[in-house]
């Protein structure tokens, strides 16, 4: 861990997620208007990626059952997280109203399996999608919003605990969403985003 560095070219910048997600968005309207899963699905998988820090292999696992959306607190259970460890991943509306969506559509529309037991992502006879069906399907994204393809499925997460640790200031919620065994491995991600720099020397009084 002491060579691992998260350098910029290991995540997105605030703009960039509001691209990738704004083109994921319109692209899966467009397929819904059609009749069309492909965007739909992959919008939801960007979406998930982008604002829960999941691991891929966390999110090939995840169950609809994992999913709590009624009630004060909208969370997910991660039952297979690095280390075989179970943990709770909390999330707000921008995540949550998504997620009721596009289990809705899976069930009324395409007449897929939603019980507990079923996987969020999955064919249509319920098999799970593979961590490299993730990944190529993440890419195909990333290349349609027009972003650098060097990105992984994985810089999402590194986006979303860099964007979130900013946000809160919080180093210890961060670890506990992303599952870390240690505050080290987690304050590897605290370093200004690009966009703040200047805005933090304009605070400047001398």
């Amino acid at each position: 861990m002491a060579d691992y560095e998260i350098t910029r070219e290991k995540f997105m910048s605030t703009d960039e997620v509001k691209r990738l997600l704004r083109t994921c968005e319109e692209l899966a309207d467009l397929d819904l208007l059609k009749g069309r899963q492909t965007w739909v699905t992959r919008h939801m998988l960007v979406a998930l990626a982008l604002r829960s820090g999941l691991r891929v292999s966390e999110i090939a696992a995840l169950k609809i059952g994992d999913i709590h959306l009624a009630g004060k607190e909208t969370r997910l259970v991660v039952r297979k997280g690095k280390g075989g460890k179970l943990r709770d991943v909390y999330f707000n509306g921008s995540l949550a109203n998504p997620l009721k969506a596009y289990i809705e559509i899976k069930a009324r529309s395409w007449g897929q399996p939603t019980g507990p037991g079923d996987y969020l992502f999955s064919h249509g006879e319920g098999r799970p999608f593979t961590t490299t069906a993730l990944h190529i399907s993440f890419k195909k994204a990333l290349e349609k919003a027009g972003l650098p393809l060097h990105h992984t499925i994985h810089h999402a997460r590194h986006s979303y605990a860099t964007h979130l640790l900013a946000d809160t200031g919080n180093l210890r919620h961060v670890q506990k969403q992303l599952g870390h065994k240690s505050l080290a491995m987690t304050g590897l991600y605290a370093d200004i985003l690009p966009e703040q720099n200047q805005a933090l020397a304009d605070k400047l009084t001398i």
